[in-house]
């Protein structure tokens, strides 16, 4: 795959971090309907491999979180949040989801952050965080499904999460710490 010119790069990343912004600023569920029908006509190339990942990604949070409040006001006493509002926390993370999977598909993001190398330099930490903490979560799947003779059930996996997790969160603090000694050795 040919990755477009930097400029373009750039454009586009722009254009991303303007369309994330204002959907992050819509409340009402028609206008983020229309959004996401925006959204989906105008990045339809892939859009059924990006919506999937996006649904997938961030709609379970974030029922997740419009659950948790509607339970948390009943339970306090407090006035019920406005279903509104409830199906906006719902649609509004997955379309951000949706257009960063979108334009990550159609732009380098090394090439975007080029004129800035304290932005790559951060880009290329992060993405290498990311691979870190993936492949140890794999294996780490990839281990609970060989020590059992069946595919591991919920409780299991929610029962190895906790250390998983600690895992995770040590290996990002090593690797965070361990960059930061380079860049500074290096002077940046």
């Amino acid at each position: 795959m040919s990755w477009p010119e930097p400029g373009r790069s750039r454009g586009l990343a722009a254009l991303w971090l303007a369309a994330a912004f204002a959907a992050s600023a819509m409340a009402d569920p028609a206008v983020l309907g229309a959004a996401w029908g925006a959204a989906l006509l105008l990045l339809r190339r892939g859009a059924g491999r990006h919506l999937r990942r996006a649904l997938l990604l961030a709609a379970p949070l974030s029922a997740a979180a419009a659950l948790a409040a509607w339970l948390w006001a009943r339970l306090a006493g407090l006035p019920l949040p406005e279903p509104e509002a409830l199906a906006a926390m719902v649609l509004r993370p997955p379309l951000i989801a949706f257009l960063g999977l979108a334009m990550l598909a159609r732009l380098d993001p090394f090439r975007a952050l080029g004129a800035w190398p304290a932005a790559t330099r951060l880009l290329a930490v992060v993405l290498g965080q990311v691979h870190a903490l993936r492949l140890l979560s794999e294996e780490s799947a990839l281990g609970l499904r060989s020590r059992l003779p069946a595919r591991p059930r919920v409780g299991q996996v929610v029962g190895g999460a906790g250390a998983i997790t600690g895992a995770l969160l040590g290996l990002a603090v090593r690797n965070a710490r361990d960059v930061g000694d380079a860049l500074r050795s290096r002077g940046a």
